[in-house]
């Protein structure tokens, strides 16, 4: 059978996004990636490493709108029609809401009326007064969802709940929950990694290290980490107190974004003991610099990050949102906003050799359940239309 043509439309391939590095992921370990996909993007890639710099590294085309306004986007129309006739996709799969609503409303205008398929990464995790116009979008896809022939693939069952109540048609024939894979052959643990990263950052071999890896977004529930980070200090042995340490890697982590300095300075903790390094694109490296991982989010819909860092073997403390119940599947260390607090404690108080063999079993869970074999076979079929 011949394989269809695919063409992949995203907003932005400059970063190390969860739905990109997804894409980047399939893609890699897909046959004849070079010759039956394509990549679309609203934005220019930027120099330097990306997601878009490594998709082309497999040979898939990428090509670029290099939208940067909403002026550039109405003169961008022509070439996006151009584009799309040029390459004669059969397959229009479009990453997120944006791209999602775009690819439907100039379907009727192409050529061969290529399949449409929605990826839906997140949940409908915003309020009209925060961002309007992605509100906007979510309740647009919505009523298009009943309307139209499209194929919605999620990477969580929260997801297809979350958008099943504002309306999305979410039946087993136009929905399919695909969950996201890890690649366990590079998300392993680096011992010396581990002493390299704990040596640049001035850790000691004593240091209790509990980190995490997210951009600074009020889904990610950074207030909830620093101000539980905070508590250890009242709850822990005096021996373990000075110990701790916080790590985050993510966008805007940093001492000098203003909301961020605002959180350490209200845990009255001095700053040696907070490690915000920003966004890095050594984050497996990273990981193995850690000795807990924890998920603090507020929202999620599959959650990558804890994904990551089960596979590298460290034990994990995650809120109940999402997936994350799903993925961790220990329920002792699953925790909201309000006792993220003793999620830790619990965790930090168990001996070594206790928490050696939770993170032993993460590995072994994440390699079982989320292997990349799995997801690629999944999105084949759909894209296959079989």
């Amino acid at each position: 059978m011949n394989k269809p043509r695919i063409l992949h439309f995203v907003i932005d391939l400059s970063g190390f996004g969860g739905a990109e590095m997804t894409l980047l992921r399939y893609l890699a370990t897909s046959e004849n990636a070079s010759t039956t996909h394509a990549v679309l993007t609203l934005k220019t890639v930027k120099a330097g490493p990306s997601v878009g710099a490594e998709i082309e590294k497999l040979g898939v085309p990428v090509h670029s709108l290099g939208i940067r306004g909403v002026k550039s986007m109405v003169l961008a129309v022509p070439r996006l029609f151009k584009t799309i006739r040029a390459l004669q996709p059969d397959v229009l799969s479009a990453w997120l809401y944006y791209p999602s609503l775009i690819a439907s409303l100039i379907r009727p205008f192409l050529v061969g009326r290529p399949r449409v398929i929605w990826h839906i990464r997140s949940l409908p995790f915003v309020r009209f007064q925060d961002r309007p116009a992605r509100w906007l979008a979510q309740r647009l896809l919505a009523m298009l969802s009943h309307l139209i022939d499209v194929h919605i693939i999620s990477n969580s069952e929260a997801a297809r709940l979350a958008h099943s109540a504002i309306g999305f048609q979410t039946s087993a024939n136009r929905w399919q929950v695909i969950p996201n894979a890890v690649d366990a052959s590079r998300y392993t643990f680096n011992a010396d990694a581990r002493a390299s990263i704990r040596t640049s950052l001035h850790l000691p071999d004593s240091a209790i290290v509990i980190g995490t890896v997210g951009r600074n977004v009020p889904e990610k529930g950074y207030p909830d980490l620093f101000k539980a980070f905070g508590q250890l200090q009242a709850r822990l042995p005096s021996e373990m107190r000075d110990r701790l340490h916080l790590l985050i890697a993510g966008r805007d982590v940093t001492l000098e974004t203003p909301s961020i300095a605002a959180l350490v300075d209200a845990t009255g903790l001095p700053p040696d003991r907070f490690h915000l390094l920003g966004a890095r694109a050594d984050v497996v490296e990273l990981l193995s610099a850690m000795d807990l991982f924890v998920m603090p989010s507020r929202s999620e819909s599959f959650p990558n990050a804890l994904a990551e860092a089960m596979a590298v073997g460290l034990p994990a403390v995650a809120t109940d949102v999402g997936d994350c119940r799903v993925v961790l599947e220990d329920d002792r260390f699953i925790a909201t906003a309000d006792t993220l607090a003793d999620g830790l404690v619990r965790m930090t108080m168990l001996d070594a050799d206790e928490q050696q063999k939770i993170g032993a079993r993460n590995r072994q869970r994440i390699t079982e359940r989320y292997a990349l074999e799995k997801m690629t076979a999944a999105f084949d079929h759909v894209f296959e239309g079989r």
